[in-house]
């Protein structure tokens, strides 16, 4: 399996807690008949003073996640 967007989708939404922006990951795939499922979903991976900076952190360690486990 090939870690592409097309099988695999990355919502890297951070949460709001006590003034920072957590940045986490959930990664889902669809099945065959088009329900969608967790893959991964990565608990708090580091906090940031920017949303944008959390989201690009996510992101970026998802799809190393990704590309560790399905190249």
């Amino acid at each position: 399996m090939r870690s592409d967007s097309t099988q695999f989708r990355i919502d890297p939404t951070p949460r709001c807690a006590d003034g920072e922006y957590m940045a986490h990951a959930r990664i889902s795939s669809r099945r065959a008949d088009g329900s969608e499922y967790d893959v991964h979903l990565s608990g708090d991976l580091a906090g940031f003073d920017l949303r944008d900076d959390a989201i690009a952190y996510a992101k970026g360690w998802a799809q190393q996640w990704l590309d560790a486990r399905f190249g």
